[in-house]
């Protein structure tokens, strides 16, 4: 039995947009992004913060991206300026369970480079993208899902991914050690986001004025 097949089904797009950003979109992979984001994975100061830092074969990759993934309850997304649909990183979750209402929320990549070019389009309060696609993404899941929490599991050293999961609403609840595929242990944060302070964070983002970008 996959994950996922042990409650009521979940159903959202299987292709195409799922929601935007302030200043980016997320959505499934196009074809001709599947070995962008193989590489971007594949960098080291990227993969060292994945719990698997392995390079991963192009091939094998791209066909677990096109047809292995088991949607909807593991994702790989791309995430890409709204100004012109480059690719700038990817999100995703998996471990989704309908019965329990939880997925974990993770596969956060920026592709920091490429923003360079981006910085004077930018608000000047502007979180960064992870946060911009960490909030777009959870409000479409809440909203799509009848989910009860997201779990996010970080290396304590990857302090992008620990501010844009805290920044976004969620709370830390504990903290340990996990180990890697190459068998060292690292620090980990246990970052939880349920369903009341995405709530919360809602009413409290009407309150607050509209910034538009730049």
């Amino acid at each position: 039995m996959k994950t996922g097949e042990t409650g009521e089904p979940w159903s959202i797009p299987e292709t195409g947009i799922l929601c935007e950003g302030r200043c980016i979109r997320v959505g499934w992979p196009e074809e001709s992004e599947l070995d962008a984001i193989t590489a971007l994975r594949n960098r080291p100061e990227i993969s060292r913060q994945f719990f698997d830092s392995r390079p991963l074969d192009p091939v094998r990759n791209r066909q677990w991206l096109q047809h292995g993934i088991n949607r909807p309850y593991e994702a790989v997304l791309s995430i890409r300026m709204k100004c012109d649909d480059a690719l700038v990183g990817s999100i995703g979750w998996s471990k989704g369970d309908a019965a329990a209402g939880v997925l974990e929320l993770g596969r956060v990549m920026v592709d920091a480079g490429k923003l360079v070019a981006y910085r004077s389009l930018l608000p000047p309060d502007y979180a960064g993208v992870a946060v911009d696609a960490g909030v777009a993404l959870t409000d479409f899941l809440f909203a799509a899902l009848p989910l009860r929490v997201i779990h996010m599991t970080v290396i304590t050293s990857n302090r992008l991914s620990v501010r844009a999961a805290t920044t976004g609403g969620g709370k830390v609840i504990a903290s340990g050690v996990q180990m890697r595929a190459d068998g060292v242990e690292v620090p980990v944060t246990h970052i939880d986001f349920d369903r009341g302070a995405w709530l919360r964070r809602a009413v409290q983002r009407k309150r607050e004025p509209e910034l538009q970008p730049r």
